[in-house]
């Protein structure tokens, strides 16, 4: 049976001005499961990840560089008695008798977009962003023309929202290139078979340079055609009526 357990601890700053004035929201986030990552330990503020434990090198990861000095700074130890509360815990919610109830397996919401305006030729870096999903187990690929891509790929760890629910992103840098067209491609126990959500780039045409000067050649010649034809029939128009007054 596959079991998860997350814990919390929530501390809500306070600071006192003539009367209590709330500041910041804390939490300490404990997730253990049976599968991938087995363990993590985050400590969050205002639900924004500050650092989290790394239980394979043993030491802490600090997301935000204001709370360098922050930390808990247990070193080693400090990282196995998390691993050791995990383990606890996760040993004893398997042996209460649960009955039938399910585990809750709920689906992501899944958007690709890219993080600036999209020029051709010019380095960008597309987003894809799980968001809701539960229990804390989720794969993300990219793909470029149906071909797995490996560069220039990084994916962050999982952030819980106030919901309790999970949130995860990965990030490819790209050059936008005619004709390309990618994936992200996302796997989740909630789901029956992969996820698969498509990009293609969109450029205007204002931004496409050649096109836009191939575009405005195209427009001149036409009207320089267009006042010759003119010429060329009041001239003809002109001959004829010499011709007439001739007679």
């Amino acid at each position: 049976m596959r079991a998860t357990v997350l814990i919390t601890a929530t501390l809500i700053l306070l600071q006192a001005v003539g009367a209590l004035k709330y500041v910041h929201d804390g939490s300490l986030v404990w997730l253990c499961q049976d599968e991938a990552p087995d363990k993590q330990f985050d400590v969050e503020v205002d639900w924004d990840e500050v650092y989290y434990m790394d239980f394979q090198q043993k030491k802490e990861i600090v997301r935000l560089p204001e709370f360098n000095s922050r930390t808990i700074q247990g070193g080693e130890a400090g990282v196995s008695a998390q691993i050791a509360t995990c383990k606890h815990n996760l040993g004893g919610w398997k042996k209460i008798p649960h009955g039938d109830t399910p585990q809750p397996n709920i689906q992501p919401d899944v958007a690709v977009f890219p993080e600036d305006n999209v020029e051709w030729g010019v380095m960008n870096t597309l987003i894809c962003h799980a968001a809701g999903f539960f229990p804390a187990a989720l794969e993300m690929q990219w793909l470029r023309n149906n071909q797995k891509v490996t560069e220039g790929v990084n994916i962050t760890e999982y952030y819980m929202e106030e919901d309790y629910s999970f949130q995860r992103f990965t990030y490819l840098s790209f050059v936008p290139r005619p004709g390309d067209e990618y994936t992200c491609r996302v796997q989740h126990r909630s789901l029956d078979q992969p996820a698969v959500y498509f990009w293609g780039p969109e450029v205007p045409e204002a931004q496409t340079g050649a096109g836009t000067v191939i575009c405005a050649l195209g427009i001149s010649l036409g009207i320089i055609s267009a006042i010759v034809g003119i010429i060329l029939l009041v001239k003809e128009r002109q001959r004829l009526h010499s011709q007439q007054r001739s007679l």
